[in-house]
């Protein structure tokens, strides 16, 4: 082969660059000037590009390795190549550690990613690597401290003190023999145990002040006293352990102690016992009006601080802060709630931070806290509220990386202040906010009011529909653009209200997701849709899409249900699908999981509205996908240079993961001649059709045949 045209291949890899700036830019940033060594070459492993820090790494030219191919930079007595070429070979992809050869004969550890793709007719693939050695290095350094430990064990064990190693979290790492025999344990036994359960005598003692001080401050300290885990006097040095942890020596003084021990005792026991009294009735005290959780005021404290003011200062101006974390039960579905109260714990120290040293906080439950703000202006108030949202959107690192906002409203008493009437009239606020498309704040009216009672309303009116079967589903085809003919069909839910007529889902969605009222709604229209899939499974390649909420997903049983609606009907899993949002893709692995076993039944998954929400590329590529629905809003924006360029950017991305395209909201020809241009795969609007019953959607019509 001459050497001069692989080089050209992998060039033809920047070419197509050019279909935007975003990938020009993504190119440049990978390839160009990675910090790992990427190849370009064909699955049989001829070479055909490299970038700059490939050939450092390597120390050969980007000509050389052409020339070398894969086997001139592998090191063949490496076993584990064979495993990852038929790796690849069979999974298209793989990721492991492999040694490679330098230009000078010499072989280091790499960790390499390696996969195959189309680029046109021909098959590709992709490597990249980087440099393992100096984790070698450092192995080899960790077993020489291994050694040197052994030895400083060795001194321990000789010695005629007592010692006791502790590690960060107090679980015993070490004691040695005359510990052993004097504390009267046996090393097996106690070794990796609590220390506070292993010597429980050890509990409220000077010992354990000790050791906590040491532990916190990192000072070493000594001290003199009795411990009766073993009815022995000793003298105690405690000193911190580099590696975290504390280290304890224990030296037998009984003799020159035996005469003090009985007064000393009782003086312990009587100041022990004291302690325990005044701490009991303090935490009494603070129980009744602090929740346990975060340390704030609870509702029961709340209401006594807003007396106690009042009482001072009857003519004070009160305003009261209602905040909401957005989507919080979603985060203890998905993640349980054992993260969704350390969530609460590091918003709650936040929110202390932010607010006056004079103003009242209280975690009014769940996740839902109050500040209540004396004599206030609303710009400070506003300034405050601000403040309060910027803080919940710094990450939280609670297990996962957490990103939350919070949602927040605000009332203040234009009289004689009445915290119940504040209460409620900033709830209301903030049901304003979360419409408005949460992470924001927004102030009471009397508009508002009348809202929050309508949405009242509207829950009871969508629990008594949900038993009387007022809801009913539209359907939106979406042709392809290569054929011309329909081959997707999404379900729409409508609601038919006695009084109001056809409710578009927009006005009660969001009601149904905040009243838990979603499921009974959402398993309605899957059983509504799968059955009418049933009735169109003689068209060919028809696939009905269902749109599925976060709370869905986060049902471990829904899974199971979803199977059990295409059992009931003999309903074909490839003749459904269904369709999350965007910012599904961060919510976690719990519903990374359900799609996972969504996937596994045949059901195929879209994002919707791509491009609206938050999502990232590695867990786009991480999460099963099939089909990418472009919104609308992008579509419209294609008369645009810029409009088009990210289009054009989107539909890249979703096939290079091997995803099909359906664009929405097509309205003109231009918008759909566009489309075509890109290679979108298929397209819905009213230009097309719009939403209608079965009966009305221009479907092909059952042939004689296929009713036979």
């Amino acid at each position: 082969m001459n050497p001069g045209t692989p080089r050209a291949d992998a060039r033809s890899v920047t070419a197509t660059s050019n279909a935007g700036p975003q990938i020009t830019s993504v190119y440049e940033a990978l390839f160009v000037r990675g910090v790992d060594g990427v190849l370009l070459a064909t699955p049989d492993g001829q070479i055909q590009g490299a970038n700059e820090r490939a050939c450092e790494l390597l120390g050969h030219t980007e000509e050389q390795l052409i020339l070398l191919g894969r086997d001139g930079i592998s090191d063949r007595r490496d076993a584990r190549w064979d495993v990852a070429l038929e790796t690849r070979a069979r999974d298209g992809f793989f990721r492991g550690v492999l040694r490679i050869r330098r230009s000078d004969g010499t072989t280091f550890p790499a960790e390499i990613t390696s996969a195959e793709f189309s680029d046109g007719d021909r098959r590709r693939a992709y490597v990249t690597f980087r440099d393992l050695s100096a984790e070698e290095i450092e192995a080899a350094r960790a077993a020489e401290t291994r050694r040197a430990a052994a030895e400083v064990i060795d001194s321990l064990e000789s010695i005629s003190d007592m010692y006791v190693g502790v590690d960060g979290d107090w679980q015993l790492t070490y004691i040695n023999a005359q510990a052993e025999e004097r504390l009267g344990v046996r090393r097996a036994e106690v070794l990796g145990g609590d220390l506070w359960q292993e010597f429980p005598a050890l509990a409220g003692t000077v010992f354990e002040d000790a050791y906590r001080r040491v532990m916190s401050t990192g000072r070493p300290e000594t001290l003199e006293s009795f411990y009766g885990g073993a009815d022995l006097w000793t003298e105690v040095r405690v000193y911190p352990l580099r590696r975290g942890g504390i280290g304890i020596h224990f030296r037998d003084i009984a003799e020159r102690k035996a005469m003090e021990a009985e007064r000393e005792q009782l003086l312990v026991a009587e100041r022990r016992s004291r302690e325990a009294a005044e701490r009991a009735q303090l935490d009494l005290a603070h129980r009744a009006t602090h929740d346990e959780l975060t340390g704030l005021f609870n509702r029961a404290g709340l209401w006594q601080q807003a007396q106690q003011l009042l009482t001072r200062r009857p003519d004070a101006g009160l305003t009261i802060m209602f905040i909401d974390l957005d989507r919080f039960k979603l985060i203890n579905d998905s993640l349980g709630h054992g993260t969704g109260d350390e969530l609460l714990a590091v918003f709650a120290h936040r929110l202390t931070a932010v607010v006056r040293p004079e103003d009242v906080v209280a975690r009014f439950g769940g996740d839902e806290f109050i500040v209540l703000m004396a004599d206030t202006s609303p710009v400070a108030a506003d300034g405050l509220a601000e403040a309060v949202i910027a803080a919940s959107r710094e990450p939280v690192d609670v297990g996962a990386r957490l990103l939350v906002t919070a949602s927040v409203g605000l009332a203040s008493a234009t009289g004689v202040a009445d915290l119940g009437t504040l209460l409620r009239d900033a709830d209301a606020a903030l049901y304003r906010a979360k419409d408005a498309g949460r992470d924001r704040a927004a102030w009471f009216d009397e508009r508002m009011h009348r809202q929050s009672v309508q949405r009242v309303e509207v829950e009871r009116d969508l629990r008594r529909a949900l038993d009387t079967g007022e809801f009913f589903l539209n359907y939106q085809p979406a042709f392809d653009l290569r054929h011309d003919e329909i081959t997707h069909v999404e379900a729409l839910v409508r609601w038919r209200h006695p009084d109001r007529g056809v409710v578009p889902p927009d006005e009660f969605i969001s009601v149904a997701e905040d009243a838990g009222l979603i499921h009974r709604l959402g398993e309605l229209v899957l059983a509504h849709a799968v059955a009418q899939a049933a009735t169109w499974s003689h068209i060919p390649d028809l696939r009905v899409w269902v749109n599925v909420s976060p709370q869905q997903l986060a049902d471990p049983g829904f899974p199971g249900m979803l199977a059990g609606q295409l059992d009931r009907v003999g309903l074909a899993p490839a003749r459904l699908g269904i369709e999350v949002t965007e910012s599904t893709l961060a919510d976690g692995c719990r519903l990374a999981q359900a799609l996972e076993e969504i996937r596994a039944l045949g059901v195929a998954i879209a994002i919707d509205d791509f491009g609206t929400g938050y999502s990232s590329l590695a867990r786009l590529s991480a999460f099963p996908v099939d089909v990418i629905k472009i919104d609308r809003s992008f579509v419209a924006e294609l008369g645009s240079a810029r409009g088009y360029a990210v289009l054009a950017g989107i539909v890249t991305l979703a096939h290079a993961i091997g995803a099909h395209v359906i664009a929405e909201g097509v309205e003109t020809l231009g918008q759909l001649t566009a489309l075509r241009d890109l290679g979108v795969e298929s397209a819905c609007g009213y230009l097309l059709a719009r939403p209608g019953m079965p009966e009305h959607l221009p479907l092909p019509v059952r042939s004689s045949t296929a009713e036979a």
